[in-house]
């Protein structure tokens, strides 16, 4: 084989090498199932109490039961404590700690308020 056809043989085996090359380096770049962008990362705040439900138990008045599920703060009036903040959130104007008694406001306060194993008791801040 002369010079000439030597070197052509070179730069015909060089190309496709090159080709070869490039293609299957786009197909391993197309075949990669990563995502090609940076992921965004939502930021939520976290979700502030707005309600608790727990149980009655037998003999255990709701207040009491309210205690130990939560911190809780109360205000003493004449007709007996009112809650003012579950678990650091405090209820003040326009909004305040409403305690249910299977699914009804109830008539009496948390701390008069005797419980049954069956009821469900809640607290809604409204």
């Amino acid at each position: 084989m002369g010079r000439v056809a030597l070197s052509k043989t070179k730069i015909i085996v060089l190309t496709v090498a090159a080709v070869c090359g490039v293609t299957a380096g786009g197909l391993a770049y197309m075949a990669d199932t990563r995502p090609h962008h940076t992921p965004q990362v939502a930021v939520t705040a976290p979700r502030r109490l707005t309600d608790i439900r727990y149980r009655g138990q037998d003999g255990t008045d709701a207040l009491t039961l309210l205690r130990r599920r939560a911190a809780i703060q109360t205000k003493h009036y004449s007709f007996g404590d009112m809650v003012v903040s579950i678990n650091g959130v405090a209820g003040n104007g326009p909004k305040y700690w409403i305690f249910y008694v299977n699914g009804k406001e109830a008539s009496v306060g948390a701390g008069s308020y005797v419980t049954k194993s069956g009821d469900v008791l809640e607290w809604r801040l409204q």
